[in-house]
This record gives C-alpha cells, sequence and structure tokens, in this order.
C-alpha cells in the first residue's frame, strides 16, 4: 500500500522561491488529487490546478464557491496526471504559482 504524507508549502514572499517539504519519501502513487489546506487569514478565491504538459491553467476548481481561513479543500485531478502546476487566487487577486509539482507524491498543500 502506498502511502503519500509530503506536505509543501504555498506561503507569500518566503516562499515564493521555495516550497518546503516534510516527511520521508514515500513510494509513487498515480493519484495527483490534494487536500489544499487554507492556513492563512486570506479567503483563496479560486484554484487551478492543470497538467505541467499544457499552457493553460483549465478551470476553477472551486466554481463558485471559496476557500476560507481554516478551511480545506479536495482538488480531483485525472489519475496518472501527476505534474502539475497550481494556481491559487486570493481576495482581491494576487496569484501564488507553483509550476511541475508532482501531487501523486504528496496529500496535502498548505497555503501560506
Amino acid at each position: 500500500m502506498t502511502t503519500r504524507r509530503a506536505v509543501f508549502g504555498l506561503g507569500s514572499l518566503a516562499a515564493a522561491t521555495a516550497l518546503g517539504l516534510a516527511g520521508a519519501a514515500q513510494a509513487q502513487s498515480t493519484d495527483p488529487s490534494f487536500r489544499l489546506n487554507n492556513r492563512s487569514n486570506q479567503t483563496i478565491m479560486e484554484i487551478y490546478a492543470n497538467s505541467s504538459s499544457t499552457s493553460d491553467w483549465g478551470r476553477d476548481h472551486l466554481g463558485a464557491n471559496v476557500l476560507p481561513p481554516g478551511q480545506s479543500f479536495i482538488v480531483r485531478l485525472p489519475n496518472g496526471q501527476c505534474m502539475n502546476d497550481i494556481r491559487i487566487v486570493l481576495e482581491g487577486g494576487r496569484n501564488i504559482d507553483r509550476m511541475q509539482i508532482n501531487t501523486c507524491e504528496l496529500t496535502d498543500i498548505n497555503y501560506p
């Protein structure tokens, strides 16, 4: 049984240039879905996650919803689509982008 436990941070200025990884490396799964945890004091207005092999962000996974502070949202992606680009859009319109994240190797993405 494969367990994905790596946690990446999507922080503001300090993490704009780096992602932090916590936990031991695990065998890779083919399930790229992940839980986005909003640990900030800002509402997340939109979440995009699409294959790194395409140039467009795809659809907003939140749709008509938002992700308030302290809440989580499961982003469902097609099985086997492991390398993904992720964009979150904060209240006020600021974008946080992370490119080429292997979401098959993690279960949670935390902002910040």
